[in-house]
């Protein structure tokens, strides 16, 4: 039989939430689920990278409880354009009856500069590739996202035909202050409001609430509240998910994720948890190792003088090194290579208009060092 556990990578369009952002890609990707008091192993996810640090195959492996061993389930191969962003992916599924991998769904994507502006997805159907879906993406003038809507493929007509759609609205830092949720009504030929969240900043931008409301008899009507809790370096370490209650009209904490970072403030480990009669218990949990490419380090102890400023940054970042003759790279957090320059001098400008806003990962490399450093573009 083929083993139904679908496997797919998404690579979410970052909508720059403050100093919340997708951690990059990991090497291994392992979760785990609460089982009998106890955490039971039940996937893992292996990554292979290419020489841009990108990955390029992931492979998922599951527990097969009758033998209590991993088995191939599930395979997504990923590839590039010659600026490094993603073209198409592929996913596969693994049958334990042939032994074969066998193709299930992809995807491709289109830019318009830095700008994913569509997705297109397929499934795999009497041996070809058959149009399902597509997102759209429009952007404003600051190249940030301000809808996105996804139409479904209509067999019959040969026609897209429209699903939902969110809107984007940004503050003047800019960071996302709501987003907008409606679905298509077929019938009327109309876009009709389902729901809506917003987001709340404490006073250093970084993320503190997102509430979210449903659209119900001409009315906005609570649903529930996300808390997010930062550590002294800014690193996320807890989101608390309360319920709306109706009959108290207070929220209700339901669940919550607790995070534990690396030095880079990537987490290597997160944990799930439902708060059932009184007490916090374990669902699931999600374990993560990254690449050596991905980590802040430098190649060997002697450490040369550097400095870079503005951080946060609008359009110049100034770089200032012991030496000459070092490369400069920047890479988004999906480890793609967004903008490279040679510095040639100890004080060097970089032009960092063109970025779309959000984190970014800056290397500088020589002969004897690599530095990497957190920038955010405003």
């Amino acid at each position: 039989m083929k083993l139904k556990l679908l496997f797919t990578l998404l690579f979410s369009i970052n909508l720059s939430l403050a100093q919340i952002a997708a951690p990059p890609v990991p090497e291994t990707w392992e979760n785990d689920i609460w089982f009998t008091n106890q955490w039971l192993h039940f996937s893992t996810v292996d990554y292979t990278f290419n020489q841009d640090c990108l990955p390029v195959l992931a492979i998922l492996q599951v527990l097969d409880f009758s033998t209590s061993t991993f088995v191939d389930s599930a395979r997504l191969a990923t590839s590039y354009n010659a600026n490094n962003q993603i073209l198409e992916t592929i996913n596969e599924l693994w049958n334990s009856d042939t032994q074969i991998w066998e193709n299930d769904r992809k995807s491709t994507q289109a830019y318009a500069g830095n700008n994913l502006i569509e997705i297109i997805n397929y499934l795999w159907i009497d041996n070809t590739w058959q149009l399902d879906s597509r997102i759209t993406n429009t952007y404003n003038t600051n190249n940030l996202i301000i809808e996105s809507t996804i139409e479904n493929r209509d067999v019959n007509t040969n026609t897209w035909i429209n699903a939902t759609k969110q809107e984007f609205t940004y503050n003047a830092v800019p960071l996302l202050i709501n987003t907008l949720s409606s679905e298509w009504d077929l019938t009327n030929q109309v876009w009709t409001t389902i729901s809506r969240a917003t987001f709340v900043y404490a006073a250093n931008n970084l993320l503190h609430t997102k509430t979210s409301e449903d659209w119900e008899n001409n009315n906005w009507v609570n649903k529930n509240q996300e808390t997010y809790t930062f550590d002294a370096n800014d690193f996320l370490t807890q989101v608390l998910v309360s319920q709306w209650q109706e009959g108290t009209a207070t929220y209700n904490a339901e669940r919550r994720e607790l995070y534990t970072n690396n030095s880079q403030g990537y987490y290597t480990e997160l944990i799930r948890e439902n708060y059932l009669l009184g007490s916090w218990t374990g669902a699931s949990r999600d374990r993560r190792t990254y690449p050596e490419c991905y980590t802040l380090h430098t190649k060997n102890n002697t450490s040369d003088a550097y400095s870079i400023y503005p951080i946060p940054a609008k359009s110049t970042l100034h770089i200032t090194l012991n030496r000459i003759h070092s490369e400069a790279v920047i890479l988004d957090l999906n480890g793609r290579i967004v903008y490279k320059q040679t510095l040639f001098n100890k004080h060097n400008t970089i032009d960092i208009s063109q970025l779309n806003i959000g984190i970014y990962l800056l290397k500088i490399t020589n002969q004897n060092q690599t530095i990497t450093k957190k920038i955010i573009k405003q």
